[in-house]
């Protein structure tokens, strides 16, 4: 939280937004009429949660675009709230009841928030999302779902869910991906030591029991808000034995980036999970007996787990090998001897470029004619450079890097993508700086919470 002497220039602001929001209440059901029938069945819902009773008066309606929690210098409406419980109800496929909302209320409400805390970041740190990006990723949930765009969103209105909730969720989402790539991953720095370290339990793993796994994880920033985590995840184990989705679950609600993935962590091996999860997962059998079953809620590292095991198998050790990369590389020629002044508008134009491309077919495409681009193909590990093969290890698939000084000027890199078994070291030290990047960005949303000034008013 914020310190106590800001919380009257927020509250000030939270009551002028609020004003703001009444005054336009007219307009609004004039040029919105599917949202102003919403707001009516919100404020039953609301009287259902509060205990009251539900019939409520058309002119009430005014009354649901009131705030619903203040985050930092944004508002969460009660009607962003009614958005997310049908959207959270519609993906999970569970029946739109007072008790389904009870439980889910409060874990909707932290996943509002921290959508704020992520896009505000994000858009502080200079992070863009544009329509188009949104609108690729509504299409393929469309797709995913059989049906076309329109189709889609007409799917959605009949369920009492606009469109602009979904895109301003998926936009968060987006945001704040681009935001840890960016800042946390170039940190990261996987040593060989550490990957021949992975190599040799995998090598000694054959014959011990792999695990395919799901997870929805809550995070704990603090050992007084425990139980009230707890408590969420617990509604959520109660949901899911009432048959709700898993993965739809795990895409809405879970706190780390297997959530894109609707919670799926792949394979892994006791060694490489969790303690607290692999004490569970001893007791829950293996093959048909274990396939299915959810563990949970279990506290392990910094927060609370819902684990739902898909399939087990016994481990066989793979052939090793170096793995490559396919890397391309954009260069901003200097002569032999530039000046300061040459070398630093090199590196400026670099570095600005860098900052505006988000994957490999952009960073070709729109490349300026002053540079130089260069395709390498792909490339074994164990060819690189050693200051290359870092970055080679480390960067985000897509993301460009800083302009690098080399003897022929300064260039900026591109990984399109990582290849080579389970068991390369590639994909091992890309495995290792994908859990490192969870810890890192766990902590940095932690800290974002308890820097923000949140008031939650429902």
């Amino acid at each position: 939280m914020r310190d106590d002497d800001q919380a009257p220039k927020i509250a000030e602001f939270s009551r002028s937004r609020e004003n703001g929001l009444h005054q336009g209440i007219a307009a609004f059901r004039r040029t919105h009429p599917l949202r102003a029938a919403l707001l009516v069945l919100f404020a039953g819902i609301l009287g259902v949660l509060a205990g009251t009773a539900p019939l409520v008066r058309p002119a009430a309606a005014q009354d649901e675009l009131k705030i619903a929690a203040v985050v930092n210098d944004d508002v969460i409406t009660q009607l962003d709230v009614f958005m997310r419980l049908r959207m959270a109800m519609l993906s999970a496929k569970l029946q739109d009841t007072p008790e389904t909302r009870q439980r889910l209320l409060p874990t909707v409400m932290r996943a509002l928030i921290d959508d704020h805390l992520k896009y505000q970041e994000a858009k502080t740190q200079g992070v863009t999302v544009g329509d188009a990006e949104v609108n690729n990723r509504i299409e393929t949930l469309a797709k995913r779902n059989g049906m076309t765009r329109q189709d889609f969103e007409t799917m959605l209105n009949g369920n009492g869910v606009l469109i602009t909730a979904l895109s301003d969720q998926i936009r968060s989402d987006i945001a704040w991906s681009r935001l840890v790539q960016r800042t946390l991953r170039s940190t990261i720095r996987i040593t060989d030591a550490e990957i021949d370290e992975a190599m040799n339990r995998a090598k000694t793993a054959r014959g011990k029991m792999e695990y395919h796994l799901s997870q929805i994880f809550l995070q704990v920033d603090s050992p007084k808000d425990s139980p009230q985590v707890q408590q969420s995840a617990q509604r959520l184990m109660e949901q899911l034995q009432s048959g709700a989705e898993f993965a739809s679950l795990a895409s809405e609600f879970s706190q780390d980036t297997t959530a894109s993935n609707g919670g799926d962590m792949g394979w892994l091996r006791a060694d490489e999970i969790d303690p607290a999860i692999a004490r569970e997962l001893l007791n829950a059998g293996s093959g048909a007996d274990a396939k299915g079953k959810v563990l949970g809620p279990i506290a392990g590292t910094g927060g609370y787990f819902l684990v739902r095991i898909e399939d087990t198998r016994v481990g066989e050790e793979s052939a090793v090998a170096p793995g490559s990369v396919h890397m391309v590389q954009l260069i901003w020629p200097l002569n032999r001897n530039p000046s300061d002044k040459e070398v630093q508008s090199a590196q400026d134009q670099a570095d600005a470029y860098a900052g505006k491309v988000t994957s490999c077919d952009e960073f070709e495409r729109e490349a300026p004619e002053t540079a130089g681009f260069r395709d390498f193909g792909r490339v074994r590990f164990d060819d690189m450079p050693p200051e290359i093969r870092q970055m080679a290890m480390t960067q985000p698939i897509g993301t460009p890097t800083k302009g690098v000084r080399g003897t022929g000027g300064v260039a900026v890199f591109v990984i399109c993508d990582r290849g080579g078994a389970g068991n390369s070291r590639v994909a091992i030290a890309d495995r290792l700086a994908a859990e490192r990047l969870e810890t890192l960005a766990r902590g940095y949303l932690s800290d974002l919470r308890r820097a923000a000034y949140i008031d939650i008013r429902l």
